[in-house]
């Protein structure tokens, strides 16, 4: 496959679930537009937000938005999936923001190893305060957001759960895992993840840890039920 001219898009569909983040969305799309490697196609999905999330992010030229009524982020997550027909594919976070190189990079390692169904880096939190950001620490970044995956994995290994709540990744990568497909971590910085107040995993623990262990019971029920 020939590589993507500077003037040519990359073959790449991002997918931006959004549920009230309005304060955020435009940082989100701008580091989006901003690679280095422009994705040719760019989809926000709304969750039913009742902010001003939506209307800012339909202003942005080139982005298009998917407005549902509030369902979750597995739900919110596989509407855009089903959306997407680029060869590849990627997730953001509409509070976090990517790193310039983020696209190229990912996408020149998948084309130079065909076998590899996807490919991670490294995220950089920072917390977000009214006083400005704070940089907190660098860790992998084996997270949808950190991820660029070619578009036949998710035909492989099937949608999000919507029983694993926020824990759907490591659902999704545990199926993954099982099905055989190969993935690396770069070890470059590919995406900055967002601390405040707003996140929903500071929010929503407890079902944080419900979904966390429903995807633990899910995998470990898969092999058991394995021949």
């Amino acid at each position: 496959m020939p590589a993507a001219s500077p003037s040519a898009p990359a073959p790449v569909t991002v997918v931006i679930p959004l549920y009230q983040a309005e304060a955020y969305i435009g940082e989100a799309l701008a580091s989006v537009l901003a690679q280095s490697l422009r994705p040719e196609r760019v989809i926000v999905v709304d969750d039913g937000s009742t902010d001003a999330g939506p209307a800012r992010a339909a202003a942005v030229p080139g982005v298009e938005v998917l407005r549902r009524p509030h369902e979750g982020i597995a739900a919110t997550i596989n509407a855009g999936l089903a959306l997407a027909r680029s060869e590849f594919v990627a997730f953001l976070d509409a509070d976090d923001r990517w790193t310039p190189e983020k696209t190229a990079r990912q996408l020149a390692r998948l084309r130079a190893e065909p076998d590899l169904a996807f490919v991670f880096g490294h995220a950089r939190r920072f917390l977000t305060t009214p006083s400005g950001e704070t940089p907190l620490d660098v860790l992998p970044g084996r997270s949808l957001q950190g991820g660029l995956f070619r578009r036949a994995c998710f035909d492989r290994v099937g949608p999000y759960s919507t029983a694993a709540g926020t824990h759907g990744f490591l659902d999704w990568h545990a199926r993954a895992d099982e099905a055989g497909l190969r993935s690396v971590v770069l070890p470059e910085i590919v995406f900055e993840r967002r601390i405040h107040g707003a996140n929903h995993g500071l929010l929503h623990r407890a079902e944080q840890r419900r979904g966390y262990f429903n995807s633990l019971k899910a995998a470990l029920d898969r092999r058991r039920a394995a021949p």
